[in-house]
């Protein structure tokens, strides 16, 4: 073999060597772009699952809060009630006590 065949030997190993390293490096870039779309589409995802557990926690919560809330304006309804009745008995009361004292101090 001579010098030049063993140049251009050289020279195509050389080549074969460049063109692989292009190509690996391709499908690095590749793989990695890949593995971006892959990761935000988990992410995205899990975003999703978790605003649907949140907006069912939340939706769930205003449920407990208009019970409690509908419990609570019944318990002071029922004790409103109670006080207008009393009210109304110590009404009545105080009129016969206010025209009985002033009877009295009209008969005095």
């Amino acid at each position: 073999m001579g010098k030049a065949e063993i140049l251009q030997s050289i020279k195509d190993a050389e080549a074969k060597v460049k063109a692989m390293t292009q190509e690996a490096e391709e499908k690095r870039k590749q793989l990695q772009a890949e593995g971006k779309r892959k990761a935000l589409l988990l992410t995205e995802a899990a975003e999703a699952d978790l605003r649907r557990r949140l907006d069912a926690e939340v939706a769930s919560a205003k449920v407990a809060v208009a019970k409690r809330k509908a419990a609570v304006m019944e318990e002071g309804q029922k004790k409103a009630s109670a006080l207008v009745s009393a009210a109304r008995q110590r009404s009545t009361q105080a009129k016969d006590y206010v025209l009985s004292e002033f009877e009295r101090a009209a008969d005095a």
